[in-house]
């Protein structure tokens, strides 16, 4: 089952006077590009919490965010140094200014990084206590996420074999179509030549000779390689979508070589205007249709 690189998760859990949140998100990226931001006091829990993410998610741009609470009340912290470097710039300001009026405390309270909000730093004791939590929670969290990654990989899956099953008939029809191109090459040579003995007085056409033509002719136009190869690659699309869920890279791959394939039956049957029409007209279906797979493929881890 394929896994859609697009989710979230949310758990929230209370324990030993603690409120541990942590939310994970993902979206579409052509690589694992991970973003942790955690409460203050948790910074030496990152890389354990890095290679736990791992473990879940191979490819997306993934977001976790970790807040701690702690049961009681709050305590604000005030950074004195900051505060007193402040007052002193504000007082040097008023001797070489001359004005007498007083400093505006709520606006210092309001510089950033004046103020912090706090329940007080973590001892040794308790950052283990909330690793084993942390864990369990971001466990928790991812599992989520990777339910929601699955039940739209589901519907992306679905998507994907419609579409598959549409160039499989489509490659079909085409095959059937240029079976018939060697005799409109024959009946065009033909035609050709007759008008040529016509011109010249001779009545007789070589047979040997004709058949020669017509071989290469056709060959120029022939276009079974490029349908097996069509063919295979479906069938190893097919395969990867029955393996997953790792598979949106080789998927890309695929649909790239698929995309040339299609290019090529352009190119070599645009000079039989009997069937070259209608293989060109089935051939640019089948680049639209590939198009779309290409699109959805961005969405698979």
């Amino acid at each position: 089952m394929i896994r859609s690189m697009t989710g979230y998760g949310r758990v929230r859990q209370e324990e030993g006077g603690y409120t541990l949140t942590v939310s994970v998100k993902s979206t579409n990226h052509r690589f694992l590009d991970l973003q942790i931001r955690l409460s203050p006091g948790l910074e030496p829990l990152e890389p354990e919490l890095r290679n736990q993410v791992k473990k879940h998610v191979a490819r997306g741009h993934v977001e976790l965010q970790v807040s701690l609470e702690r049961a009681g009340a709050t305590e604000l912290r005030l950074d004195w140094k900051l505060l007193n470097a402040y007052l002193a710039a504000l007082q040097k300001l008023r001797q070489d200014l001359c004005f007498t009026s007083d400093p505006d405390l709520v606006a210092l309270l309001r510089i950033p990084g004046m103020v912090a909000v706090g329940n007080g730093d973590l001892s040794a004791e308790e950052l283990d206590r909330l690793r084993t939590v942390l864990e369990r929670v971001a466990e928790q969290s991812l599992a989520r996420l990777n339910e929601m990654r699955a039940r739209e990989g589901e519907a992306l899956e679905r998507d994907l074999r419609s579409r598959l099953e549409r160039l499989t008939t489509l490659a079909e029809q085409v095959d059937r179509l240029a079976q018939d191109v060697p005799q409109y090459y024959r009946g065009r040579l033909e035609r050709r030549l007759q008008e040529m003995l016509a011109s010249s007085g001779r009545t007789e056409l070589d047979p040997a000779r004709v058949a020669q033509e017509v071989a290469f002719l056709a060959s120029r136009s022939d276009i079974a390689e490029e349908l097996t190869r069509f063919h295979s690659h479906l069938d190893q699309i097919r395969r990867l979508l029955s393996e997953g869920p790792e598979v949106g890279k080789k998927l890309d791959f695929l649909l790239q070589e698929m995309n040339r394939e299609a290019n090529t039956l352009l190119s070599k049957t645009t000079d039989v205007p009997e069937v070259g029409l209608e293989i060109t007209r089935q051939a640019i279906e089948m680049k639209a249709e590939i198009e779309k797979l290409r699109e959805q493929a961005q969405n698979i881890e």
